[in-house]
C-alpha cells in the first residue's frame, strides 16, 4: 500500500512540475528575446590616457581651426588692383578693394570637416583624463576661453558646420561605441537612466535623443539650444524612448530659452506677414482749389 501511494504521489508531482517548468522556460525565452531587442548598456568605453597639457593643446588647435586660414575669419580679403592709365606712357592708379573670401565663401569659417575633426580630438583628449583635468587650473582656464569662442562661433550661421554631425546621426551613422560625438540640439529635462546620476538629455533636429552622462563642463539648462559632446557608449531604451548615451563630455549653451522664444516670435511674425497681403492705401483726392464761380459773393 505504501509503495502504491508513493508511486501516485510521484506521478502527481511530475504532472504539477511539467507546467511549472514550461512556464519557466517560456519566461526565460521571453527574457532572452527582450534582451536581444534592447541590449544592456555596456560600461564606460576605455580611451587612451591623456594629460591636461594635451587637452589644452587640443583646445587651442580647435580654436585656431574654426577660422578660415585664407581670410583669418573676417570673410573678406583685400586685393590690390590697378586702374588703366588714361594716357600713354603713364602708370595706372593702384588701389585696394575688399572681396568676399573665395575659400570660405564669405562665412569666415574653416571647412566643416576640419572643424569636426578638431572637435573630435578635443572630446577624446578630455575623456582621457577626467580626474586630472578638473584639478589643473591652467588647463581649465584655457578650456573656458575656448568654450567662449565656441559659443560665439555657434551663435552664427557657421554653426551649420557642427549641425552636419546631427545630420550624420539622422542618416543612421555616428553611433559606434568608443567614437566621439559633437552635435547641436535643444536640452530637455534630465532623465535617470540608472547610470548613477540623472543624464542631461538633448534632442537633435532629427528627433534623436542624446543622453549626456557625467558632463565635465556644462553651461546650459532645460529649454536652451546647446552644443553637446562626449564619447559614445551605446543605446539605452527606457520606455518608448531610445537614448544614445555619451559620457565624459561637455554641454555649452548656444542660445538661451528666452532668445529662442524671441526668435520663434519673430519668425512667426514674418510668416504671418508673408501670408497676409499688404494693405492697399486708400486713394486720396487732391485738394481742389475753389474756382471763381465757387467763391461766395460779397
Amino acid at each position: 500500500m505504501n509503495t502504491i501511494l508513493r508511486m501516485m504521489l510521484a506521478v502527481a508531482w511530475c504532472a504539477l512540475a511539467v507546467p511549472t517548468v514550461a512556464v519557466a522556460q517560456d519566461a526565460a525565452n521571453a527574457a532572452a528575446s527582450g534582451s536581444a531587442a534592447a541590449p544592456a548598456l555596456q560600461t564606460q568605453i576605455k580611451v587612451t590616457s591623456t594629460t591636461p597639457t594635451q587637452v589644452a593643446q587640443a583646445a587651442r588647435s580647435l580654436r585656431r581651426s574654426m577660422a578660415c586660414e585664407a581670410c583669418g575669419g573676417d570673410g573678406t580679403v583685400v586685393r590690390q588692383r590697378t586702374r588703366k592709365a588714361e594716357k600713354l606712357f603713364t602708370k595706372g592708379q593702384i588701389y585696394h578693394e575688399q572681396d568676399a573670401c573665395s575659400t570660405c565663401k564669405g562665412t569666415g569659417s574653416a571647412k566643416s570637416d576640419l572643424i569636426l575633426q578638431r572637435f573630435d580630438a578635443l572630446v577624446m583628449a578630455m575623456a582621457g583624463c577626467p580626474d586630472d583635468l578638473a584639478k589643473n587650473t591652467s588647463a581649465t582656464k584655457i578650456l573656458t576661453e575656448v568654450f567662449d569662442s565656441i559659443t560665439d562661433f555657434a551663435h552664427t550661421r557657421n554653426a551649420e558646420a557642427i549641425d552636419k554631425a546631427a545630420q550624420r546621426l539622422a542618416g543612421g551613422f555616428g553611433d559606434e561605441p568608443g567614437t566621439p560625438l559633437v552635435a547641436i540640439g535643444v536640452l530637455k529635462p534630465s532623465v535617470d537612466l540608472g547610470l548613477g546620476a540623472p543624464s542631461m538629455i538633448m534632442e537633435l533636429p532629427s528627433g534623436a535623443l542624446i543622453a549626456i552622462d557625467e558632463a565635465q563642463f556644462h553651461s546650459a539648462k532645460s529649454g536652451d539650444r546647446a552644443l553637446g559632446a562626449g564619447v559614445i557608449r551605446g543605446h539605452a531604451v527606457v520606455g518608448s524612448h531610445d537614448y544614445l548615451v555619451v559620457d565624459r563630455g561637455f554641454v555649452l549653451m548656444v542660445t538661451s530659452e528666452k532668445e529662442l522664444k524671441i526668435q520663434e516670435e519673430e519668425a512667426e511674425a514674418a510668416r504671418k506677414a508673408a501670408r497676409e497681403p499688404a494693405p492697399v492705401p486708400e486713394p486720396v483726392d487732391p485738394r481742389r482749389e475753389p474756382d471763381d464761380e465757387d467763391m461766395p459773393e460779397r
